[in-house]
């Protein structure tokens, strides 16, 4: 089997047309990656090839080092125009990433896909994460083309979601900012919660109350049953003596229908159970 990654010394001087004796050289100095096999040196063709590079900048002046420089920019010059221009989308194409990973279900696999498609680096996360680096690759490149089949999805998403905050827009223009939060919890309460706000709501003239309590009562801005029993719970049930036109006397026939309509405790009048729904 041969392997691309290791190189034979013999080889790899008649391949770069660099003598045996120079590279056993680099060698003992730690300049190339190599093994003895056998008494024969193996080389990494890789940290080879760097090492020649950088004997062979070193070997060039100062103005031949400057032309390759420009050579290789011409050269390059459609890619380093992409990648400039590609700059300025750094952040939209982070978020995008993000966002795709979103739809990869497994934990392993969206952890490989955004530090691959993030950092750039299949070695560093088989490094991290003690895996062959050809069977990542293969992994990552049927991933890739999983999320390529569901591109149509991707749209019908954002489609979705613009019907949906549309529809949002609309309910709020009807019916208010709190709309679905009170719709929502209005859903999540229970016939007895409903009954007890719904009752807490009852306008003070539909009580029964005396014509001339419910007139002073209303006149003190107390308007529904509600009104009234948060002003008691806070202040006790002879507060409504201080208010005006209003004394002990019509105090007791309040509390007295109040306690016919089971709104207040026949064995301690100064408790009701819809206390507890007040804050409702």
């Amino acid at each position: 089997m041969t392997t691309k990654q290791w190189i034979g010394i013999e080889e790899a001087a008649k391949k770069y047309q660099v003598s045996s004796r120079r590279i056993n050289t680099w060698c003992k100095k730690q300049e190339i990656t190599c093994s003895e096999i056998d008494h024969y040196l193996m080389l990494d063709e890789d940290s080879l090839l760097r090492c020649i590079e950088r004997h062979t900048q070193l070997s060039l002046t100062e103005k031949e080092l400057e032309k390759r420089k420009e050579r290789l920019i011409k050269e390059s010059e459609e890619e380093i125009f992409l990648l400039q221009s590609m700059k300025e989308l750094a952040p939209v194409m982070r978020q995008i990433i993000k966002e795709l990973a979103g739809m990869i279900q497994n934990d392993n696999r969206r952890r490989m896909f955004l530090f691959i498609a993030l950092e750039g680096s299949f070695k560093e996360y088989c490094k991290q994460s003690c895996q062959n680096t050809y069977n990542m690759q293969d992994e990552f490149q049927r991933l890739i083309r999983e999320i390529k089949n569901r591109t149509g999805f991707l749209k019908t998403y954002k489609d979705e979601m613009i019907h949906l905050k549309a529809a949002l827009r609309l309910y709020e223009m009807y019916y208010g900012k709190d709309c679905l939060y009170t719709m929502n919890t209005e859903n999540q309460m229970t016939k007895e919660e409903k009954e007890a706000i719904a009752l807490l709501n009852t306008p003070i003239e539909n009580l029964g109350f005396e014509v001339r309590a419910s007139r002073v009562l209303c006149e003190q801005g107390i308007q529904t049953l509600r009104d009234l029993l948060e002003l008691t719970y806070k202040y006790g049930w002879n507060r409504l003596t201080k208010i005006r036109d209003l004394g002990s006397t019509t105090q007791n026939r309040i509390m007295k229908r109040l306690q016919e309509l089971n709104i207040l405790d026949d064995t301690d009048e100064d408790v009701s159970y819809l206390y507890k729904y007040l804050d409702k």
